[in-house]
């Protein structure tokens, strides 16, 4: 009887992994790593302000504008300056001229009127209040063309080119203008709005 061999088993021990082979495993290792962690991070761009746009000069505040508005302003100045003193300095023939309108109490109606006109020729000179100085002229010239120019007739007198009231219709449109747009750049009201502006930032700013 033969007597039978078992078979023999070998292990063979696995070869270590070269220098470079290590290498290309830990980078790969690495970008995994780094491609896990950015998945997972939240996305913290920053998301850049919007920057707000702020008007550092008005049209009006510049030389053409400010210097167009000042001119304006002291025509009408002066207009305004000669009808008051007519009023102040004759006020009988100013009283007579508004009894016959509606308007009540004419004697104070007259002097009111005159001494408003006044007001006005000083704020416009100086650009203090122009808003309000026009809001002012455009009433007054609304108040001759109503009650004084036009009336219950009309404006259209035969043999006269244009129409009556021609002059208080300017102003009155001169005075809404004056209220819209203010002093412009020569101005005592620019002035003071710089000053404003100033501090409201130096306050922002703290």
């Amino acid at each position: 009887m033969t007597e039978s061999t078992a078979p023999t088993v070998v292990f063979e021990t696995p070869a270590e992994p070269s220098e470079e082979e290590r290498k290309l495993a830990a980078e790969r290792a690495a970008r995994r790593e780094a491609r896990e962690a950015a998945l997972a991070a939240p996305d913290v761009r920053a998301v850049p302000k919007p920057v707000p746009v702020l008007i550092t000069q008005r049209t009006t505040d510049r030389f053409l504008g400010g210097f167009g508005l000042f001119l304006l302003r002291l025509v009408v100045a002066v207009i305004m300056t000669v009808r008051g003193l007519d009023i102040v300095m004759d006020p009988a023939a100013a009283q007579q001229l508004f009894a016959s309108t509606v308007l009540p109490e004419p004697g104070i109606t007259a002097m009111v009127t005159g001494i408003a006109g006044l007001a006005i020729a000083v704020a416009l000179v100086f650009g203090l209040l122009t808003r309000v100085a026009g809001v002012a002229l455009t009433l007054i010239a609304a108040g001759a063309l109503v009650f004084v120019q036009w009336g219950n007739w009309s404006p259209f007198v035969p043999g006269h080119s244009g129409f009556l009231g021609e002059f208080e219709l300017l102003l009155a449109a001169v005075g809404v203008l004056l209220a819209c747009l203010g002093g412009g750049g020569f101005s005592l009201d620019r002035s003071f709005r710089a000053s404003r502006e100033r501090s409201r930032q130096a306050d922002a700013d703290l």
